[in-house]
């Protein structure tokens, strides 16, 4: 089975125009998790959290996934800005994918389901972004 958060990770990780606008959080400040990893640090930039969130294989081809991935930019306090820069560069790199060969699978396609949302983490003032993704991809 193949993880969507994952192939979208990778798929991401290879876009200049998202990853020039990224932090310099480790691991490409680009992370399949449904947490944010600890040494994550807002002041280094933004970063991308993706996360498998549903979905249901066709039950005719049982090695596709047709997953929902959310789909959320994180930046530090009063980034409204940056969040909405980084959000736009995933969407225009991601939305509308097809046919994409990548290490970990396939990336059959990826649309948007839900657009963005903003919000404002009440506990450490973080600005962010969610939207969902639906993704459907298989195994290479």
């Amino acid at each position: 089975m193949v993880d969507v958060a994952v192939l979208v990770r990778e798929f991401l990780l290879v876009q200049p125009s998202v990853t020039a606008i990224l932090g310099t959080n480790r691991d490409g400040s680009i992370y399949a998790a449904d947490d944010l990893p600890e040494h994550f640090d807002p002041k280094l930039g933004a970063a991308i959290q993706l996360s498998r969130a549903g979905g249901i294989s066709p039950a005719e081809i049982p090695q596709m996934v047709n997953g929902r991935l959310q789909l959320r930019i994180w930046a530090d306090q009063e980034k409204y800005q940056l969040v909405s820069d980084v959000y736009g560069a995933v969407r225009d790199s991601l939305h509308g994918t097809t046919n994409a060969a990548l290490d970990e699978g396939f990336l059959l396609s990826a649309l948007e389901v839900t657009g963005p949302q903003e919000m404002t983490d009440p506990e450490t003032g973080w600005v962010s972004i969610n939207a969902f993704y639906l993704v459907m991809a298989r195994p290479a």
